[in-house]
């Protein structure tokens, strides 16, 4: 056994000194298996909507389930919130290590200061020109600061002139009023014959919703609040018209003293109930009030265009309160993130949606498809076409603080007109 065990060593240790005396060349290289593609992880993408106006949750729930079939890696979680708590939560986001959201809904007001401070990240590397040209430069200018994009434009809201023809017919007229001269007409008409109470609801609660309808009624007779250098002129011309009427409106039981508690959803619902003849608001208004699940004035129910005051070029302004898509500069998922905007904004998305929301596409809005949906689908293109901005600065929530404050106070009685304008001027120029 000992010399089998000599014998079978010498053989190794001969064949170990051959083998090291061989070229190296004549070695086989190991075979390495080739590797697989790795697997994508899978995403969880958070995003920040509002439940106020515009989509609904269960068109958003919707459009993300869909979104998943198509991106089984890519699932979108969403936080709904009041429009008012959409700015706070987004800017938290934007201070911690991580983002709470990936995806926000950017109202254009915040552009110019989402982007001073480095919130949200730019997009053009990922817009073609294609793109840019089949949505308005209105819409899309709307998200541009110091020449860049940064937001894609997902909501073309606006307001429009919503009104009752039923009733307006039982008060002696055939349509809407070409002017606000008329309308006012109209109302004092509505109320002295008791077909309603009040007839007009708007939502001016202390809110954003009232400095956007500050601007509109500045817009029908013919001005804005900001000249174009951004200085206030609201007591002045056009804003100080505008006040005097809405203030008008209050003092003369014609516009509903709830306005002054109301937000956008809640003065739709009154008009959509019957109880108030005429409601300017977003856009939203027109699948709800053509809903038979929550109207009552569905037959009757009309949307026209907002009546500018005598002298002033018809049609008269609107107001904007476009919205977008962006991406938060601390994401961590700043692809999937693109992905799903790119899916959400398509004009194939949006065209699926054409009774609650107009397209921000130009060849979805001038489509077989949305004329035969929207047959007043000309009306929504023209109120479009003339809106009126806010201010685009980025301490626009501190200039809208100070205009819904005086503005409210001056409709409740507590402040005129003139001292209300001369108070917002004097207080936004302090901001500088």
């Amino acid at each position: 056994m000992r010399k089998l065990t000599f014998l079978n060593l010498l053989t190794v240790l001969v064949l170990v000194v051959l083998t090291a005396c061989q070229p190296a060349s004549t070695v086989a290289p190991t075979k390495v298996p080739p590797t697989k593609k790795p697997v994508p992880k899978a995403v969880t993408l958070n995003a920040l909507y509002m439940n106020q106006a515009g989509y609904s949750d269960k068109v958003l729930l919707d459009m993300a389930n869909k979104f998943h079939e198509a991106n089984p890696n890519v699932k979108v979680n969403f936080t709904f919130v009041k429009y008012d708590e959409l700015h706070d939560k987004i800017v938290t986001s934007a201070a911690a290590s991580t983002a709470t959201y990936d995806v926000i809904l950017l109202d254009l007001i915040w552009t110019a200061e989402f982007a001073h401070k480095g919130y949200v990240i730019p997009l053009d590397d990922k817009i073609t020109k294609k793109t840019r040209d089949d949505i308005a430069p209105a819409i899309f200018g709307a998200f541009i600061y110091k020449g860049k994009t940064w937001a894609f434009p997902f909501l073309a809201n606006f307001q429009c002139f919503f009104y009752n023809i039923d009733q307006l017919k039982q008060a002696g007229f055939n349509g809407p009023p070409a002017t606000l001269e008329e309308w006012y007409d109209q109302m004092v008409a509505l109320k002295k014959k008791g077909i309603v109470t009040y007839p007009y609801i708007d939502s001016w609660n202390q809110k954003e919703g009232l400095t956007c309808d500050y601007v509109r009624t500045a817009a029908q007779f013919g001005g804005d609040l900001f000249d174009k250098d951004g200085n206030p002129i609201m007591d002045q011309g056009a804003g100080l018209k505008a006040l005097k009427f809405m203030r008008k409106l209050v003092d003369e039981g014609l516009a509903d003293p709830a306005s002054m508690t109301t937000d956008e959803p809640g003065a739709m619902n009154a008009f959509v109930s019957g109880a108030a003849t005429f409601n300017t608001n977003w856009t939203f208004v027109r699948g709800n009030m053509l809903n038979p699940k929550v109207s009552k004035i569905v037959k009757s129910a009309r949307t026209g265009l907002i009546p500018p005051a005598k002298g002033v070029s018809a049609p008269a302004g609107s107001v904007s309160g476009f919205q977008g898509l962006a991406i938060m500069a601390n994401s961590k998922k700043q692809d999937a993130a693109w992905k799903w905007i790119e899916f959400a904004t398509s004009p194939e998305v949006q065209g699926q949606h054409l009774k609650s929301e107009f397209p921000v596409w130009t060849s979805v809005q001038n489509s077989a498809e949305e004329k035969r949906i929207n047959p007043d689908a000309g009306f929504y293109a023209t109120n479009l076409a003339n809106v009126h901005h806010r201010p685009k600065v980025p301490n626009y929530p501190q200039v809208s603080t100070i205009i819904m404050e005086d503005v409210h106070r001056c409709l409740l009685g507590e402040m005129s007109p003139e001292q209300a304008t001369k108070d917002m001027v004097t207080r936004i120029k302090a901001l500088d």
